[in-house]
């Protein structure tokens, strides 16, 4: 059975209701203000009777409940109850409210987005309106708060509509006083009938075609309200307000929470401010987690409560499930809330600290943000119980298994749901998660990882500092201390510009790949430059000596002869396996001969040539003919 109606209502009635406080808006419908030009188009389009959407409402009294607040302008004794939240249509109603029927003026925006608030009146041009050959844009005036219109650096008056005789003698009606026009109008005429000289001749027939022709556009305009009724679901309106809303701030579940909750007298948006403030300057890898990712984490905790009652005190087969879709959410109670709000709070803590033994610093380089909602709800299921060094272990292998076969790309909330319980279950001592048990790591990916924006990217840089990568000039390892102080960076191992001017010479797909680059401080990659690794590789033995150097290649996955020998090939086909292994090492998975796959894709390229029946040789790609001009590394 439908929830909604849609008719045509009269804008004076809207209006009325809207200073009646009727129509009231919702808590979640924040403040915006429109800009100037805006509200001037808006004015122009009804003085011409043309179409400016509809409007949206809600019928208050049903189960949902919203603290509500008056529309912008609208006298208040706090007593006033709505009887309609305004959903849709909130900067519409509240402009022309306020350029209608407001005593004062109206606050608006230079430019759209703009910052600076400024205070108009609206005027309609009685002369330009009336003549078609007239630009629309020109028949509405907005002018300053004061009424008067100044230029040259405010030394010369360009308009002056300070008193009504300035207004009766420019022909400029105030849009406030079109809705009740009867004592301007009879101003206006006796104005012109003292002084004669109207520019029509007859000031009574003048005005009497521009009420038909124009004010009756406003007084009888009628905008079509579609209603929801009382028993429309919380996330019914969700649903339709992110389908219809297409000015002002876009409802999302933390926003219809927000409002649901200040019935209860609570602001969650203040109460996540609080939280935010304190878990980012805590842990800066949590600075990308959102409001919907803290009630996400909220609500898989109470969902799995309530499971947990109904299977203790009944009989029946069919229980609750653990979820966090927005259903899910938009259930939750305000006591559910404060039931967990706290304890998880202190999961997404406990998360960042173990991000940091996973060598994930910076939110910059979180693998997956939405990963974190299951991994804090893990800690609060399990609190001590991931203490013990197995425990962790299990835990460290869930959360490489999610990145490396990239499970919180899409829609993640079953993912959620199945790991919160899975995931506990087994370091409970129960069976594998199905996300571990099926996760894979397809070598064919190592050569299409080319951005940080890939999750997997992001993971395997964890992992290369994780397995005692060293940094290159200091041998030091890379710890967090070490990033921040050094400026490390991801750069090419093989230049960007060698590369490009080795012969043959190597594709960007290849050269881009996640195998060519490593965790570089700037310094060195400054000493890099855009040179064959011959010709860098004996600068940086200034610095650290030949042993030591060979180290800290290795340390990277390289092999310091053939980086000496300028051999892409070999060492592509090398590094690529070393990673491979280091990816089902973490993953807890048997690893594979991948070499053959780093081949092909070398072999494509037209980088590499058979000789006999399997072996393989690598051209050298250029035998360290370049001086030791800098070329640019172009990975900046």
């Amino acid at each position: 059975m439908s929830t909604f109606k849609a008719n045509a209502f009269l804008l004076k009635n809207l209006l009325d209701d809207v200073a009646d406080g009727k129509i009231q808006l919702p808590d979640f419908q924040r403040g915006w203000v429109w800009d100037d030009d805006r509200i001037k188009d808006l004015l122009v389009s009804i003085s011409r009777g043309f179409p400016i959407g509809a409007v949206m409402t809600l019928d208050a009294g049903g189960d949902l409940q919203f603290r509500s607040r008056v529309v912008e302008g609208v006298a208040s004794n706090g007593t006033d109850q709505a009887a309609e939240y305004l959903l849709d249509g909130q900067q519409r109603l509240t402009s022309l409210y306020q350029a209608l029927r407001y005593e004062g003026p109206v606050e608006t925006r230079y430019r759209p987005g703009g910052s600076w608030i400024i205070k108009r009146w609206y005027f309609i041009d009685m002369q330009k309106v009336m003549n078609p050959l007239v630009d629309l844009d020109e028949t509405i005036v907005s002018v300053p708060e004061d009424r008067i219109v100044r230029s040259n650096f405010g030394r010369d008056i360009t308009l002056d509509l300070s008193s009504p005789d300035f207004e009766f003698e420019r022909h400029m009606l105030p849009t406030e006083k079109i809705m009740n026009v009867m004592d301007w109008m009879l101003g206006y005429l006796g104005y012109w009938k003292d002084r004669g000289g109207h520019p029509v001749g007859d000031p009574v027939a003048f005005f009497a075609q521009f009420n038909a022709d124009v004010l009756g556009n406003f007084t009888d305009y009628q905008l079509p309200v579609i209603s929801l009724g009382k028993g429309t679901s919380k996330e019914a309106v969700c649903t339709v307000f992110e389908k219809v809303n297409t000015g002002g701030v876009t409802l999302n579940v933390f926003e219809l929470v927000t409002a649901a909750f200040a019935a209860d007298d609570f602001s969650l948006r203040d109460d996540w401010a609080a939280r935010s403030g304190r878990l980012h300057a805590e842990f800066g890898v949590l600075q990308g987690v959102s409001g919907d990712q803290f009630l996400q984490a909220v609500t898989l905790l109470a969902t799995q409560a309530r499971r947990r009652k109904v299977i203790s005190e009944t009989s029946s087969s069919q229980s609750p499930g653990i979820g966090c879709r927005r259903a899910d959410i938009l259930n939750l109670t305000f006591g559910e809330y404060q039931m967990w709000a706290d304890r998880v709070e202190e999961g997404f803590r406990d998360a960042a600290k173990f991000l940091r033994g996973q060598f994930v610093f910076t939110s910059y380089n979180v693998p997956y943000n939405t990963q974190l909602v299951p991994l804090a709800a893990l800690y609060v299921e399990l609190g001590n119980e991931l203490a013990p060094a197995n425990a962790q272990e299990k835990l460290s292998r869930w959360f490489w298994c999610g990145i490396f076969s990239e499970s919180y790309g899409g829609g993640v909330e079953t993912q959620f749901a199945r790991d919160l319980e899975q995931v506990a279950n087994h370091i409970r001592g129960g069976a594998e998660p199905e996300l571990v048990a099926e996760a894979n790591f397809v070598p064919e990916r190592l050569l299409s990882l080319r951005t940080r924006n890939s999750s997997a990217y992001k993971g395997l840089y964890a992992l290369q500092m994780k397995s005692d990568a060293a940094d290159w000039r200091s041998a030091a390892p890379l710890t967090f201390a070490t990033i921040h102080d050094e400026n490390i960076d991801i750069h090419h191992i093989f230049p960007v510009a060698w590369c490009r001017r080795a012969d043959p010479e190597v594709p960007r797909r290849l050269y881009d790949s996640v195998i060519n680059k490593t965790p570089i401080d700037a310094l060195t990659n400054r000493i890099i430059g855009g040179q064959a690794p011959s010709l860098y590789l004996p600068r940086l033995r200034q610095d650290v000596d030949e042993e030591k150097l060979k180290s800290i290649l290795k340390s990277h996955w390289l092999d310091p002869d053939l980086l000496e020998k300028d051999q892409f090939g070999d060492s592509f086909v090398e590094r690529g396996q070393a990673m491979i292994d280091l990816i089902n090492l973490a993953m807890d998975k048997p690893t594979v001969d991948a070499r053959q796959v780093f081949r092909d894709a070398l072999d494509s390229a037209g980088l590499a040539e058979q000789y006999g029946d399997d072996e393989v040789e690598y051209d050298p790609l250029g035998d360290s003919v370049y001086s030791d001009e800098t070329a640019t590394n172009d990975n900046s």
